[in-house]
């Protein structure tokens, strides 16, 4: 039985994409694109590891998406089809699970018919998919490729396991409804998305096509060298699902038709679009006037704060990255959910976290438990990005700034909804975020002071962080401490655990070692405090003015306490 050329066209791209994939090439290629400006999406955590790992992670998976997914191919109507729509950015596209023609695949185009041309004018001649990597949500991740030319090749790449078939143009994680992206069915995008629109739309109509009643999809095998090299490759599925329609008409009609019956059935509460933000979460930590590029031209002591700088910008990245991840469009959410309701709690607090919780369970089906984790800890971040990412490493030794005194009047004197601690502790750098939460079922008389830290592990996630709390009230923090442990006693026997012990020395212990922070904070936030734009140690940028004021741009900016009036 002969082969049939759609399937040994894609099965020999497959087998070529496997060995490409895991050859030592491919990590110098894809260490290429990185050097030169090409970010690829992978879980939050692993930036914190080397790029080398990093790259490895990458192949890895990209390799699992195409050795184990489906191979499809499609005829030139349906091809045609897909890509008309793609182009038509009229027609929506709402994107579900049954969409998908399979959880992981690979999709072949030749160079003649391909899905869609880049900006480049090189060809989409692949597109694999998968599911989505650690910590995203529900969705898929997909990569669109072109093919690399015959000019831009090694001499005798073949021969020598040099032979790069194709390169990755675009990778993304497409969320399934009800996050639904702008690129699938908005006409005026901004600029920064319409590089990827038209390839994005042409693959999820290709999806569409493929799933459609009106085609029909049939196994076929390659030649018996290209079975045979899958085989050796350990590929499973080594047949090719090809599609076949009757014409590119009928095949438009039915993919139009199927998207149009979607969106007729989702309500304006089934979409969730938050307006994009003015300093957004970059893809990249930036490191501005501290790039490690720069240090050489610092004194030694500034060297210090560049390297602190870092980590601290990098940590906090982290933790953006993997909210956003977990839960997209999250603080554009919370940022429209904070301007229509936010005469419903006291100024001094960004978003209480009970709401912040709230949220996750109504928008994105998070657990319960896993929203009463994540949403202190979103909020902190949350309230630190909308006040600007401002954060502040004090000079002075912790002693000095240390009190029992309860904090109260921080609902008046905190600059920013919230602020980033920096402490350097003998070369081990602690970072937290504080912010003001407002407890409803205590009325609005006190706040509730929350911090979040990373104990000094740079390396620490959403799941590990830990929160500190303390309600501003009573004589002293001992005081403090025992109202707000109290607090949640009550609230572990309302929902039927046993709560705390009451152990004294315990108490003495957690409000002597809050006293540090809380009088940090309180220090940073006095009248007359003494802070300086640490950038501008550099002669970089000219000195911000104290107290702060929101950021336009995405990076954290550095302040140096030197002095308060209670410490000078």
């Amino acid at each position: 039985m002969p082969a049939h050329p759609l399937a040994d066209l894609a099965a020999a791209l497959r087998s070529k994409t496997l060995a490409f994939l895991r050859a030592p090439v491919s990590r110098e290629f894809w260490g290429m694109l990185v050097d030169q400006g090409h970010t690829f999406v992978m879980p939050a955590a692993w930036s914190a590891l080397p790029r080398s790992r990093q790259i490895e992670g990458l192949l890895a998976a990209e390799g699992k998406r195409v050795a184990d997914g489906t191979t499809f191919a499609m005829d030139a109507g349906l091809v045609r089809a897909a890509r008309e729509v793609g182009q038509d950015q009229s027609i929506p596209l709402p994107f579900t699970p049954d969409v998908l023609p399979a959880p992981s695949g690979m999709l072949a185009f030749s160079s003649d018919e391909p899905l869609t041309h880049l900006p480049s004018g090189d060809p989409v001649v692949a597109v694999t998919w998968g599911p989505p990597m650690d910590g995203f949500s529900p969705g898929v991740h997909l990569t669109w490729w072109a093919p690399m030319r015959e000019d831009e090749q090694e001499r005798d790449a073949a021969a020598r396991g040099r032979l790069i078939p194709i390169f990755p143009d675009f990778d993304l994680h497409l969320s399934f409804l009800p996050l639904f992206d702008t690129r699938l069915h908005l006409q005026q995008l901004p600029s920064g998305l319409i590089y990827s629109a038209v390839p994005l739309r042409s693959v999820v109509a290709a999806w569409y096509a493929l799933t459609a009643d009106s085609a029909t999809l049939r196994e076929e095998r390659p030649q018996a060298t290209v079975t045979q090299a899958l085989k050796e490759q350990k590929a499973k599925k080594r047949g090719v699902q090809v599609a076949t329609g009757r014409g590119a008409d009928t095949a438009h009609r039915s993919i139009t038709e199927r998207a149009a019956q979607k969106m007729s059935e989702l309500g304006d509460s089934d979409i969730f679009e938050p307006s994009p933000e003015l300093a957004a979460t970059p893809k990249r930590a930036d490191h501005g006037v501290f790039d490690a590029t720069l240090d050489h031209r610092l004194e030694a002591g500034h060297r210090r704060f560049a390297h602190i700088y870092r980590e601290a910008a990098d940590h906090w990245h982290r933790l953006e990255m993997q909210v956003t991840q977990r839960y997209p469009g999250i603080f554009e959410g919370l940022e429209e959910l904070r301007a229509q309701n936010s005469s419903q709690w006291q100024p001094w607090c960004w978003m209480p976290s009970g709401r912040v919780s709230g949220w996750l369970i109504k928008m994105y089906d998070a657990p319960v438990d896993q929203a009463s984790w994540d949403g202190p800890r979103i909020a902190a971040l949350g309230a630190w990005r909308s006040g600007g990412r401002h954060s502040v490493l004090t000079t002075l030794p912790l002693q000095e700034t240390a009190s029992d005194r309860v904090p109260a009047d921080l609902t008046e004197t905190m600059p920013a909804p919230g602020l980033g601690l920096v402490i350097d502790d003998n070369g081990t750098v602690h970072l937290l975020l504080t912010y003001l939460d407002e407890v409803g079922e205590r009325g609005t008389a006190d706040a509730e002071l929350v911090l979040i830290s990373n104990y000094g592990e740079p390396t620490r996630m959403l799941e590990d962080i830990t929160k500190l709390t303390v309600f501003l009230t009573g004589n002293d923090l001992l005081d403090a401490v025992k109202v707000t442990q109290a607090y949640y006693d009550y609230a572990a026997v309302q929902n039927g655990t046993e709560p705390h012990p009451a152990d004294e020395a315990l108490y003495a212990e957690h409000a002597y070692a809050l006293g540090f922070f809380t009088g940090l904070l309180a220090g940073i936030c006095a009248p007359g405090a003494e802070l300086k734009d640490a950038g501008a140690l550099t002669g970089r940028k000219l000195p911000a003015p104290w107290p702060p004021e929101p950021n336009v741009l995405s990076e954290t900016t550095l302040w140096l306490l030197t002095g308060t009036p209670t410490a000078t």
